[in-house]
C-alpha cells in the first residue's frame, strides 16, 4: 500500500556493535542517507549499542512522527530481519496504535552493491605491485555467515554477479563464521584453482569484530606459509562502509517502502519451506531471540 502522505521519519536500524568505530560509521551513513532521501533519519540498533529500536520509535513519536518507515540496514534476510526486528516493531505498533510503521526490505544483492564490491577490489589491487594479471586473480567475497540458507545464498549470488563480465579468473565466496567454507578454506581453494593473487572482499557494511576476524583469518600464520609455497599473495580489501553504491541501494529500499513496493521473497525461506537440514525451523512463529 502506498503511503498517502510522505513519512515523517525514517528509522534506520543497524545491527549494533561493541566497537565504537563501527557504530560511528553507521551514524555517518545515517547522516549521508538523510541528505540523499531528504528525510529525517533516526538511527538505532538491534543490539549491542544504544539507542535500541524501542527508544528509536519513541524518539520519532516525540518528534511528532505519525508515519515511520523502519529500514533494516542488513545485507541479507536472516533471523534478525525475519524475526527479531518484526517482533519488536509489532510491540511498538501495539504500544503506539496511531503510528503507521512501514517495514522495508533488506539491502540484498543489488547492482549498486556489485559495483561497490568491484570498486573495493580495484582499490586493493591498485595499491599492490602490478605483478599479477586479472585472469590470475581470484576475488573471495566473505560474508558474515548465517544459520539461514537463504541469507547465505545471497553471498553466492553477489559473487556470481561480480564475476560476470569481468576479467578476473575466479570469484568465490566464503564466510567468517557459522557456515562453510571459512576464509582460510576459501583462499586455499582459490590457490588450488590456480590463482596467484586472492583479493579478500569483506561483504560487510561497517568495521568491527567481524571485519577484524576476517582479516585475521586471511593473515593466519599457517595460511601465509601455504600462500607463500604456492607463490601467491593475499590482499584484504576495505569493507563497504559509506560507499556511494551502498547509499544508493539503501535509498532504493526506502523509496520502495514509501511506494508500497517493498517485499521479501519467501520462495527459499526456511520458515516457510522444509529446507533439508533445517526442518525444525519450518513454521516457527515470528519471535524475538
Amino acid at each position: 500500500m502506498v503511503m498517502k502522505t510522505p513519512p515523517d521519519a525514517l528509522l534506520l536500524i543497524g545491527h549494533g556493535s561493541p566497537d565504537p568505530a563501527g557504530n560511528e560509521e553507521f551514524r555517518r551513513f545515517a547522516h549521508t542517507l538523510a541528505v540523499r532521501v531528504n528525510a529525517p533519519v533516526t538511527a538505532c540498533y538491534l543490539e549491542k549499542a544504544a539507542p535500541d529500536i524501542a527508544t528509536g520509535i519513541q524518539m520519532c513519536v516525540a518528534a511528532g512522527a505519525r508515519r515511520v518507515v523502519a529500514l533494516p540496514l542488513f545485507l541479507g534476510a536472516a533471523g534478525h530481519q525475519k524475526n527479531d526486528v518484526p517482533a519488536l516493531l509489532n510491540e511498538m505498533r501495539a504500544r503506539h496504535s496511531n503510528l503507521d510503521i512501514r517495514y522495508g526490505a533488506p539491502i540484498g544483492p543489488q547492482h549498486a552493491i556489485v559495483l561497490a564490491l568491484a570498486q573495493r577490489a580495484a582499490e586493493a589491487i591498485a595499491a599492490a605491485p602490478p605483478t599479477v594479471s586479472a585472469p590470475e586473480t581470484a576475488l573471495l567475497v566473505v560474508g558474515r555467515g548465517s544459520s539461514d540458507p537463504d541469507s547465505n545464498s545471497d553471498v553466492n549470488k553477489i559473487a556470481r554477479l561480480l564475476f560476470e563480465g569481468r576479467a578476473y579468473g575466479w570469484v568465490q565466496s566464503a564466510f567468517f563464521a557459522v557456515t562453510r567454507p571459512d576464509v582460510t578454506a576459501g583462499i586455499e581453494q582459490c590457490l588450488r584453482l590456480g590463482a596467484r593473487r586472492v583479493v579478500v572482499l569483506p561483504y560487510l557494511l561497517f568495521t568491527g569484530e567481524v571485519r577484524r576476524g576476517i582479516e585475521a583469518q586471511a593473515r593466519h600464520t599457517e595460511l601465509a606459509k601455504t600462500v607463500a609455497q604456492a607463490g601467491g599473495e593475499v590482499l584484504v580489501a576495505q569493507h563497504l562502509a559509506n560507499h556511494e553504491g551502498v547509499v544508493s541501494a539503501v535509498a532504493q529500499r526506502y523509496w520502495e517502502a514509501v511506494s508500497g513496493a517493498a517485499n521479501m521473497t519467501c520462495d527459499l525461506c526456511k520458515y516457510r519451506n522444509k529446507v533439508e537440514g533445517f526442518e525444525s525451523d519450518y513454521g516457527l512463529p515470528q519471535t524475538q531471540d
